[in-house]
């Protein structure tokens, strides 16, 4: 079947949060059907990203998304009531692609990963939409937080009231854990809602093959994100501030660093301090976390599955996590998670961080293995639309029944591959 797959980044390389899911999705859906990617680009090595997922897609569709239109886009359309992300992510050209690709050939349905690409969604053919998390949540509780909030606040009610039109139009709509899915079933009550967990790439993730360490110090933890993020900016300044020199006073030989891409000012800042490192982007995470005594996730702010954790314990290492972390698992911490709802719980960990009552490395691997699947997980998924294509071809046996190779289309315009 031709499926359309709408993304608001381009699902790869899995590097980032919101790359990684959509990644191993379209990698999914392409093993059974003929999947048509539109997507946008922050800049043109992503467009070469984005051309590198030929092989799997009957077409693929990237249009560059300048920060600074978009901007601007989005301060016009929210003066005049409408949703800031949802208008950074607009595009007539993406609209007019899909209308085309739509009349040239019979899909059979979209998937739409995050909220904002409902918007391209064929209104004649089934939806479902994996809005991962309920974004305007993570809005309203930086309107408690940030500077501006009524800012934050505002959209975030816009968003919500968008969030919820997608999901009463979606034949489904999947959330990346229980929390965000009966969130969004109090905000969509009529909405079909279902909850589908991350996974990890144990093959990649695997602290048993050796790899050539950078210089690293004999005793760390890490933090690992994108660093211009504010949920992880935010978490790695507070524990900075607030934990570390504590642990420091009991173990002065700890350090702590901060590994991730684009680190804000605030973050950059901290580079330097007794015991701390920023070290920017890095070309593997891996080394770090097979060479910490523990990774931390102290998010104050924390929507659907953290990567960070999951990476963490499919290399076997305990992540220490903040009560917003450790509550996006629902009811069952995965062994090696270790709950701190404190500074002092932090504290705690590192005074008796030896004791046997913690799980071995490979005990949490192997939960985290079984748990945490991306071919069991993405079951969910498969399994929707496959409900969705046999109701269809029970009302149209003849769907899809043709197809060609894969195309490249930037920016509306197209060209074939061979």
């Amino acid at each position: 079947m031709d499926i359309l797959f709408l993304s608001h980044c381009v699902p790869n390389p899995p590097d980032k949060g919101e790359k990684i899911r959509s990644h191993y999705e379209l990698a999914q859906l392409a093993e059974k059907h003929r999947v048509h990617l539109a997507c946008f680009a922050k800049n043109q090595s992503e467009v070469g990203h984005a051309h590198e997922l030929r092989d799997r897609c009957a077409s693929i569709y990237v249009e560059p998304l300048t920060a600074g239109v978009g901007l601007a886009r989005a301060a016009v359309n929210y003066v005049a009531g409408r949703s800031l992300v949802t208008s950074f992510y607009g595009s007539r050209r993406l609209k007019q692609y899909v209308r085309s690709l739509s009349a040239g050939r019979s899909l059979s349905a979209t998937v739409a990963y995050s909220s904002v690409m409902a918007q391209y969604a064929p209104r004649e053919i089934p939806l479902i939409l994996d809005m991962v998390d309920v974004d305007s949540e993570k809005w309203m509780q930086y309107g408690q937080v940030r500077r501006m909030g009524w800012l934050y606040r505002s959209e975030g009610k816009r968003l919500r009231r968008i969030e919820s039109e997608g999901a009463s139009r979606a034949a489904r709509t999947l959330l990346s854990t229980g929390n965000e899915a009966r969130l969004l079933q109090s905000i969509a009550p009529r909405a079909s809602v279902g909850w589908m967990e991350n996974g990890v790439d144990f093959n990649y993730f695997d602290p048993s093959v050796r790899r050539e360490l950078p210089n690293l110090p004999k005793r760390f933890v890490v933090f690992v994100g994108a660093m211009d993020y504010y949920p992880n900016a935010d978490a790695a300044c507070w524990f900075a501030s607030q934990v570390f020199p504590q642990i420091r006073k009991h173990r002065n030989d700890m350090e702590f660093l901060i590994v991730g891409r684009n680190p804000t000012p605030a973050v950059r800042r901290l580079d330097g301090l007794p015991g701390i490192t920023v070290t920017g982007a890095v070309a593997d995470v891996r080394p770090y976390l097979s060479a910490a005594e523990a990774a931390i996730a102290p998010l104050r702010i924390a929507r659907g599955i953290q990567n960070k954790v999951l990476e963490a314990l499919a290399m076997g290492k305990r992540a220490l996590a903040s009560t917003a972390v450790c509550e996006t698992f629902g009811g069952e911490l995965p062994p090696g998670v270790i709950p701190c709802r404190t500074a002092q719980d932090y504290l705690e960990f590192f005074k008796v961080g030896s004791d046997t009552s913690y799980p071995l490395s490979d005990a949490i691997r192997g939960a985290a293995r079984r748990r945490f699947s991306w071919s069991a997980n993405l079951g969910m998924l498969t399994d929707e639309l496959q409900t969705i294509l046999d109701r269809r071809a029970a009302q149209s046996p003849v769907l899809g029944l043709y197809g060609d190779g894969a195309k490249i289309a930037t920016g509306g315009f197209s060209r074939a591959e061979s």
